[in-house]
């Protein structure tokens, strides 16, 4: 049989601190429940530097949530290009403030 090739689902909010990592877990969850992981890569991203810092982002880190640890991670043009699906969890992340 063939190989799927992998697509790259990229979520995406404001600050990568909340919206984006819990879709990313969530789907990473469902994707390895169904046992089709091998065709999926996964990640999340920030349009904005403005969470970067942000004392909150310790909270899951400490208590060890789902997430495996958070990552403010400011979205660059090549994984926007490359994602075969990106998913705009607010329309501020859109457009982010200045």
């Amino acid at each position: 049989m063939a190989q799927t090739a992998s697509k790259l689902v990229l979520f995406v909010c404001l600050g990568n601190i909340c919206q984006s990592p819990i879709a990313e877990a969530v789907f990473r969850k469902l994707v390895t429940d169904q046992n089709v992981s091998d065709n999926w890569k996964i990640d999340s991203t920030a349009t904005s530097t403005c969470e970067i810092g942000n004392f909150l982002l310790h909270i899951p880190r400490v208590h060890s949530c789902i997430l495996g640890g958070t990552k403010e991670k400011l979205m660059e043009s090549a994984p926007f290009t490359l994602a075969d699906f990106c998913l705009f969890l607010e329309a501020l992340s859109l457009f982010p403030p200045t």
